[in-house]
């Protein structure tokens, strides 16, 4: 099992977990994914990378994602992308998958099947403006 620990934060970890399954990788991700993680990620992304069979981000503990936790969600997704295996992400809160649709990282590493998606953020109407 590979690990990138980040800090505590309030007595609570953070961080990234491989699991090697035999047909998949998961990866789980819990408490405030950040710059602490990132800078521990490099192992489990390469790890990700030579066993190129499909990532499942498991995501359900999750509490905060700030640009540089988000970096590493996005390494994953295009070592995919290049590797040409797939890569979801699963049980995602509602602030990581809004976070993930109004930045379009939604396009790259997509929900799992069935799981909702927030809509895309659309200007507001012209007439809106209050005149």
């Amino acid at each position: 099992m590979i690990e990138a620990l980040g800090q505590e934060h309030d007595g609570r970890a953070s961080g990234m977990t491989l699991h090697e399954e035999p047909e998949r990788s998961r990866v789980v991700v819990y408490g405030e994914i950040d710059l602490a993680v990132r800078q521990e990620a490099g192992p489990l992304c390469q790890a990700l990378a030579q066993r190129a069979l499909p990532v499942v981000i498991d995501a359900t503990d999750v509490e905060f994602v700030d640009s540089a936790g988000m970096s590493v969600l996005v390494r994953i997704a295009r070592d995919a992308e290049a590797g040409g295996y797939s890569v979801v992400l699963q049980h995602a809160p509602w602030m990581l998958k809004e976070l993930l649709t109004i930045t379009g990282v939604d396009q790259l590493l997509p929900f799992a099947e069935g799981e909702s998606t927030p809509q895309h953020p659309t200007s507001p109407p012209a007439d809106a403006a209050g005149d």
